[in-house]
Order: C-alpha cells, then structure tokens, then sequence
C-alpha cells in the first residue's frame, strides 16, 4: 500500500491508500491475486489511523463484510443506513442506530456521508460506496473532523475503483 497525507483543518492524517490493482476486487466480480482483505482496510486505513475506534463494512444487502473486534452492527441497522442515504428523514427523529447505540443525526453531506454525534465526546460517520456501506465511530480525544476525513478518504478511494 501507499501512504499518503491528508490535511483536514490543523491535524496531518495519516491515510493508507490500498493498490486493488493486487486486491480481490470483489465490487466489480473482477477475481485477482489476493494480497489484502476487507479486514485490512478495517484495521490499517481506519482502526491503524488512530483517528477510527471502531469501524465496519457491510454490503446493502446487511452482511458484513470486515468489522473491528467486538463491534456489531445488525442488518437492520444496515438497511436504515442504506435507505438514508436517500431519504434521511427518518433520521431527524429517530437518530443513527449503530452497534445499538442512539447517535442524535448531524446532517448528510451529498449522497455519501452522514454524520451522527453522541454527547461531546462520540460519534459516527457512515461512508456509500459503490455496494457497501462504511462505518468508522470515534470516541474520547479524537476529533470528528479526523475521524470524517479518514472514513470519506476511504470511501472515496472504494467509490473510484467501482467498490
């Protein structure tokens, strides 16, 4: 992998950036020699930034794909993502239910991110590619923006190579 800086606000992120090109590109149907996971994108471009607590994938569908250990996001928390994306008025009342906790809903930017807070010190920031969703969640002493910058960065990376 290649690892490139990204600048959001005052913080320097550390993000990797995965080659598919020796990936199993498992978006596009496209079977080649696997040297990377979609646990590795989990633990090396979000959890090893330091900026992501926990984080997972799941395809539309509700199956997960890589998750972070001990985090678990259910396929109907899922499908109320993925329909959010289209219509994240739902979200104003009820919130972004992630791992079976309440985040009140922040806001959507585009058709790609949404952003959920919980108390000052908690978060979530949910990516659409292509066939999945991300998820990466922050905690105590990490910024949103770092963590929103890490999770996008990734998901724009996945959305370019049609994953």
């Amino acid at each position: 992998f290649v690892t490139k800086a990204a600048i959001h606000g005052n913080v320097s992120l550390a993000v990797s950036i995965l080659n598919l090109r020796s990936v199993e590109k498992v978006c596009s149907g496209t079977k080649r020699q696997t040297t990377m996971s979609w646990q590795q994108y989990i633990d090396t471009s979000l959890i090893g930034t330091k900026f992501v607590t926990k984080a997972a994938i799941h395809g539309f569908d509700g199956q997960m794909w890589a998750t972070s250990p001990g985090f678990q996001v259910d396929k109907k928390e899922v499908a109320a993502l993925v329909a959010a994306f289209t219509n994240p008025s739902e979200l104003y009342g009820n919130g972004i239910r992630v791992g079976g906790i309440r985040y009140v809903f922040l806001r959507q930017n585009g058709q790609h991110s949404l952003y959920g807070r919980k108390g000052s010190d908690a978060g979530v920031c949910i990516c659409k590619t292509v066939r999945a969703i991300l998820i990466g969640v922050y905690e105590t002493g990490i910024q949103p923006g770092s963590c929103n910058a890490v999770v996008e960065k990734l998901g724009d990376y996945l959305r370019n190579s049609s994953c």
